[in-house]
């Protein structure tokens, strides 16, 4: 699978993880619907500054559809203030609004982690997590999920095309195929993760991470800085509104 060209690493994985957490506690302690609009425009503006664009948009679409389930099921299921009915089916206001509170948090916070954290290799996160402190079990983990990840999209793209140049079904009727590649797919994907795990061990790969890494540069040091000035600013705007 080709890799994908990524934008230039400005600052450590270290300085990005700490900035993308700090954010995101930050977002996600807003409680006010009028601060979504803020959130989502700063989401929006680290994704146009990250450089892989198309990129995070096509991983924006999970967080999509889950954001779209919470706007179309609160507004049905929570609330006691009418806005709308339709037959047996009512909208409640207090549902609409907890819906749009999540979502835009949601797709801010998403949409931020896709900014700061793509443009650098799963190799370099896990060693920018054992290097704030992660155990290193729970890095290893992170690091075979995303490698896992990558092993099931390829496989899952060379089922699809080999149904296309077969003849297979279209629409609902190929539901039971695609269930079936993605049974497969996942059963491949694992084996392939247990081997390469396999490998890495027997190549010492645990203790080439243990060597000591850079400290942070003056760079990293002022995004971290404006990463807090921004989640306190958001915090206070919340909170005074």
């Amino acid at each position: 699978m080709a890799k994908l060209a990524r934008s230039p690493v400005l600052f450590s994985a270290r300085a990005r993880l700490i900035v993308a957490f700090v954010l995101a506690f930050g977002f996600a302690s807003v409680q006010s619907l009028l601060m979504v609009p803020v959130l989502v425009a700063i989401g929006a503006t680290a994704l146009l500054a990250s450089g892989m664009i198309g990129h995070n948009l096509a991983r924006l679409r999970g967080a999509l559809l889950l954001a779209a389930a919470f706007l179309l099921v609160l507004p049905l299921i929570s609330g006691q203030t009418e806005i709308a009915g339709l037959g047996p089916v009512t909208l409640y206001l207090e549902g609409a609004q907890a819906g749009a509170l999540i979502a835009g948090r949601l797709l801010a916070i998403v949409a931020l982690i896709l900014a700061l954290l793509s443009p650098v290799s799963p190799f370099d996160l896990v060693a920018g997590m054992r290097a704030l402190g992660v155990p290193a079990l729970m890095a290893d983990l992170a690091f075979l999920t995303l490698r896992y990840m990558e092993e099931i999209s390829g496989e899952l793209a060379r089922g699809r095309l080999a149904r296309l140049l077969r003849g297979g079904k279209t629409g609902w009727r190929a539901l039971p195929d695609h269930a079936d590649l993605l049974a497969g797919s996942l059963i491949r994907a694992q084996l392939r993760s247990e081997q390469l795990w396999a490998a890495m061990r027997l190549r010492g790969y645990s203790a080439g991470l243990n060597t000591p890494v850079a400290p942070l540069g003056p760079f990293d040091w002022a995004c971290i800085l404006g990463g807090s000035v921004l989640a306190l600013a958001i915090f206070w705007l919340d909170r005074s509104i």
